[in-house]
């Protein structure tokens, strides 16, 4: 009996660890489908760096990376083109790993906060809220996905550890304030939103360390120079285009749209008031840019921490599953009461600092004024861009994470002390049997449902599409490809070579000034209709045999040479034609297609 009794734990971390594990790994490569176009731009890039330390645009070691419409920070790719280094090969499977090896690292992390928060912890409670953040569907989703938000987010969660420990801690060394700094700083290299956020970061943790204003200084001081020189690639940034160019565009789309809302208001209001100019000049004040910048970061704010962001239905976007919230809706009850104590300890911090002689703070009352002013900063990105996505709230909602931990760890004690043992039964099994059924239908829906839906977006036939014409390459002079991802695409199967891409064409500068790679080897992107191609051929009296990979064309069935379809194979997708095929069907079918489309 006391052999059982000393196997339940260890048995119970093997079988937790297993469930967390497994379905992070499990056909990674091949769920979701196919291949996002950013995923292609990080994936390119880094399988370029393995080979010949240059990326796409033959650049050696780049300090940020171009992509389409906007710049990149290196982190992602560079751990993409370390796995494929170590593996030698770049497929789905290489270009994910480090998303889910990110979401592991949060896991433990979330694990090791816990436990320097709440040393009498039991080591089953915390696997039992490992499990909880490895199946709330934002983790679970975005371990499965390429989104960099996720990689930084797990550099964030080890140095909320080590700021954890300085801040609870009497047995925390200076060795834990340079890791606390190292990793925040490291996780600047992965997004870019992040930069002023790990800056004002470290500076409230240093403001909490010190009492007196002049040590607070030399310590904010030294946090800053720590930061600079781990930083060094991101710091200069923090001001420049290249590190502020996703929230221009983020900024421009939410302009554009609280003008229209701003204009149509005015109008109303106007004619509310029988076209007289003088007395709609209020409605001027009521609705302007500035005060819809101010109400919608507000209201961007309050939604993304609001019950129904959290637990009852996401935003939708590519990669996570918008049927549920950020978390499972039964852990609702345990999350207010985390935020409970967490505000107990920001008022009874608060009032140490303007009264005398309050009464003694707790071990962990600065650790949750870190947690609740890290989660409002980490969402002031998206709060200025009025953007609402899983992946500029990952921060804040780790920390979330760790406020359930905690709020369940406080609605066990609660338990065991104030209620009888039927009663505490009864809690768990409500509690336990509710966050089961959701963690089950919700792994199930994102398996057979979600992932099994909407191929377009995840342009899940990509595979398929470049393999089929991967293997009749050979036979063509030129590929041009109107509706897929373009010549990154076939780099990244295996079909051009990394110096092909070095020495391909880019297409003309974009208001920003960006360009994006059009031609590589055989292949180029032209946003074109196949008989217009057909006709422009035709024209240029151009002899080289093309392949066209196009949308699908009923009137073409005939004579395609592929086809792709989605898993159930009940929609069709895309179809691979011989350009000089449908050149003779336009001759067949368009009397006059010759002395339309002949050379002038």
């Amino acid at each position: 009996m006391n052999i059982i009794k000393k196997l339940i734990t260890p048995v119970f971390f093997v079988f937790i660890s297993l469930i967390i594990i497994f379905p992070r790994f499990y056909q990674l490569g091949d769920t979701p489908h196919g291949l996002h176009i950013d995923e292609v731009s990080f994936a390119a890039d880094a399988k370029s760096l393995a080979e010949t330390g240059k990326d796409t645009w033959g650049v050696t070691m780049p300090r940020v990376f171009k992509a389409f419409g906007e710049y990149k920070a290196p982190g992602l790719t560079y751990s993409m083109a370390f796995w494929a280094k170590i593996t030698g090969v770049m497929n789905n499977y290489v270009a994910r790993l480090p998303s889910a090896i990110a979401g592991l690292t949060m896991i433990v992390m979330l694990v090791l906060t816990l436990k320097t928060l709440v040393p009498s912890i039991s080591p089953v409670l915390l696997m039992t809220i490992a499990l909880i953040l490895a199946y709330s569907p934002w983790h679970f989703d975005m371990s499965r996905i390429f989104y960099e938000a996720f990689s930084a987010t797990s550099w964030i969660s080890i140095s909320i550890y080590f700021s954890t420990r300085i801040l609870s801690s009497n047995k925390h060394t200076k060795y834990d304030w340079l890791l606390m700094l190292t990793t925040a700083s490291i996780a600047g290299y992965y997004y870019s939103s992040l930069l002023y956020v790990i800056i004002i970061y470290v500076l409230i943790v240093s403001f909490l360390l010190e009492t007196k204003f002049k040590d607070i200084l030399k310590r904010s001081a030294v946090a800053i120079i720590v930061v600079t020189l781990v930083g060094v690639g991101w710091v200069g940034d923090l001001m420049s285009d290249v590190g502020l160019n996703r929230l221009y565009y983020y900024q421009q789309k939410a302009d554009f749209g609280s003008a229209l809302e701003i204009d149509e208001k005015r109008q109303f209001c106007y004619l509310a008031l029988d076209r007289d100019s003088e007395s709609s000049r209020g409605c001027y004040l009521l609705w302007n840019k500035p005060v819809s910048r101010i109400t919608g970061m507000i209201t961007t704010t309050l939604t993304y921490l609001g019950t129904d962001f959290l637990f009852i239905k996401g935003v939708s976007e590519y990669g996570f599953d918008s049927q549920y919230g950020a978390f499972l809706p039964p852990l609702i009850i345990v999350y207010l009461i985390g935020m409970y104590y967490a505000l107990t300890s920001l008022v009874r911090y608060m009032t140490s600092q303007f009264k005398k002689n309050s009464r003694q703070l707790n071990r962990e009352d600065k650790v949750f004024v870190l947690y609740l002013g890290l989660a409002l900063l980490s969402l002031v990105p998206a709060a200025v861009a009025m953007n609402l996505n899983m992946r500029m709230a990952m921060v804040s909602l780790y920390i979330i994470s760790i406020l359930i931990g905690y709020g369940l760890y406080q609605f066990n004690e609660y338990l065991k002390l104030t209620v009888k043992p039927i009663i505490k039964v009864i809690a768990y099994c409500l509690l336990a049997g509710g966050f089961l059924f959701y963690a089950i239908q919700s792994t199930v829906h994102y398996w057979f449902v979600f992932t099994k839906s909407n191929d377009l977006q995840w342009t899940s036939d990509a595979g398929s599409i470049f393999g089929y014409v991967k293997s009749v390459s050979k036979s063509y002079d030129r590929i041009v490809d109107t509706e897929l991802h373009g010549p990154l695409a076939p780099y990244f199967y295996g079909d051009i070579t990394t110096d092909e891409v070095h020495e391909g064409g880019y297409s003309n500068p974009d208001a920003l000034g960006f360009t994006y790679l059009i031609k590589a080897g055989k292949y180029e992107l032209n946003h074109i209709n196949i008989k217009d191609l057909a006709c422009e051929v035709v024209s240029k009296n151009d002899k080289r045999r093309t392949l066209v990979i196009t949308n699908p064309y009923p009137e073409l069935v005939s004579m395609r040479k592929y086809e792709s379809r989605s898993w159930n194979g009940a929609l069709l997708l895309h179809e691979v034609y011989d350009l000089s095929d449908v050149i003779s069907y336009m001759e067949r079918s368009e009397p006059n297609f010759m002395t339309r489309c002949a050379p002038k």
